[in-house]
């Protein structure tokens, strides 16, 4: 065990869970403070938390393991496709699903759509955000056994139990402001290694021509078209699709403020990508791809070849604040799909705020406990795991949440013809390896639309105080209210 890096992870755990306790008190008071941290969060808070929400392991090692196993062109069109979500969810929906004054993404359609169409929404977040937990823990694991030592099993359960027991604790308000930290951490520890190689190497010109020099097929396309355009896709719309992200509208001030939040976000999203640009270059130098287990390993070469030990240590951190600060957001998500929406939803109506917030609690480690057994045993790349769960999502839920939003005729019949119509393509299209790699929603998405606006004109629109909303939703009377 390297007892430096050791010690530095163990406080920086210890402190986060210490936010946990700090905040369970607040978090407890009611269901909006706990999902939704009393609707409270001002602009820059927000927006780092939505950054680091984002910023999962695989934007840090995901990205610069898959960058230098597949090719640069991946790493940029990742890059590329990543630094556009934000902007591209304040166009679409950041303000408007705020006004609508719901908590959870499954909330948003029941209340646009039905309960059935509510419930469905429930099913997929829960499945999808268990499986998009799945690199985070085995981020974990790769950790745990090539820096600190430990075994990959063990790392994996010691950090999985450590973030869910902060985020059970203290609910929205504790993982805002855990990843608040988290995020500064992990800019800041990324401009610390990407500094290092850049004079180690003269510069980013110097750098790739080193890399290319030792593996020609860096700057190759090594992939289909298809692939391309899929994790673009895929990537681009996960403000829009991620229920842990769009969590994070419903706990902001207001819409303005939601809006503020996601280019803040923007921003220091922007920054990591600079940064990865610079780690690929190095990892690629390093010469090492065929050699690795798991090539998201390179990563962690790259600090422990550029940074003396007490640097890597916190560098380590910020890795650890990547994993955290997503599963954590994911775990909410997950807990208010089952509490929330179905128990409390559909299962019991009138359930006490507390009992849904204690059940809340309990669905969390049980969630965390589906999550670690299927990442002893990860099924792929980084990169390529959050790829599914982003090709997933877009397929079930990204034209019944934006059309909900911009058509007034959408009704619940178009957007569960929709969403199970773009659900049941995809996980037809990925079973079926029909395509090139993460390509499933090239077809499916288009699916989804096509079933949902089809069966919406076709059959009955929806009431007119349903399309009311739709109208007041775009509109700022709900912000003066707020005010």
């Amino acid at each position: 065990m390297q007892v430096q890096e050791t010690i530095i992870v163990t406080v920086y755990l210890a402190a986060m869970i210490g936010i946990g306790i700090y905040f369970s008190k607040r978090a407890q008071r009611s269901a909006d403070d706990y999902w939704t941290a009393g609707r409270n969060i001002n602009s820059f808070v927000g927006g780092v938390a939505l950054f680091a929400a984002l910023a999962s392991a695989s934007s840090l090692m995901g990205a610069v393991g898959g960058g230098v196993s597949l090719g640069l062109p991946f790493l940029m069109t990742y890059g590329f496709a990543a630094t556009a979500i934000l902007p591209f969810a304040v166009f679409l929906i950041s303000g408007q699903i705020r006004r609508t004054g719901v908590r959870t993404m499954p909330e948003y359609f029941k209340l646009r759509y039905s309960k059935a169409v509510g419930a469905v929404a429930a099913v997929i977040v829960v499945i999808t955000m268990t499986f998009y937990m799945v690199p985070q823990l085995t981020a974990s694991g790769l950790i745990g056994q090539y820096v600190l030592g430990i075994d990959y099993t063990a790392a994996v359960i010691i950090l999985g139990l450590g973030f869910t027991l902060y985020a059970a604790l203290g609910g929205m308000w504790a993982i805002t402001y855990t990843d608040l930290i988290q995020g500064i951490i992990m800019v800041g520890g990324l401009a610390i290694v990407a500094t290092v190689i850049w004079v180690s190497h003269d510069g980013p010109l110097n750098l790739i021509q080193e890399a290319l020099e030792v593996d020609p097929a860096f700057g190759d396309v090594s992939q289909h078209w298809m692939t391309y355009f899929g994790i673009f896709l895929a990537f681009l719309w996960f403000g829009v699709i991620s229920p842990s992200a769009v969590m994070r509208n419903f706990a902001s001030k207001s819409a303005k403020v939601a809006r503020r939040s996601a280019f803040v976000a923007a921003i220091f999203y922007a920054s990591v990508f600079c940064f990865g640009f610079m780690m690929a270059g190095a990892g690629a130098t390093l010469g090492t791809i065929g050699e690795l287990d798991n090539n998201d390993m390179i990563f962690l070469q790259v600090i422990e070849l550029y940074l003396p030990p007490i640097v890597a240590g916190i560098l380590l951190a910020s890795l650890i604040s990547a994993i955290m600060s997503s599963a954590d957001a994911m775990l909410l998500a997950i807990s208010a799909g089952v509490s929330q929406d179905l128990f409390k939803g559909y299962i019991k109506t009138d359930a006490k705020e507390k009992t849904v917030v204690r059940l809340g609690l309990v669905v969390m480690f049980l969630a965390a406990f589906a999550g670690i057994l299927i990442a002893l045993d990860p099924p792929g790349l980084i990169a390529i795991m959050v790829g599914w769960v982003g090709g997933a999502l877009l397929s079930a839920f990204g034209f019944p949440i934006v059309l909900g939003i911009w058509w007034k005729r959408a009704n619940a019949a178009g957007a569960m013809a929709g969403m199970l119509g773009g659900g049941i393509t995809f996980v037809i299209l990925v079973s079926g390896d029909f395509f090139a790699l993460v390509a499933e929603p090239i077809i499916a998405a288009p699916v989804s639309l096509v079933l949902m606006v089809v069966v919406s004109l076709l059959t009955t629109p929806p009431p007119a105080h349903i399309q009311r909303e739709v109208e007041l939703n775009h509109t700022n009377v709900r912000d003066k209210l707020e005010v």
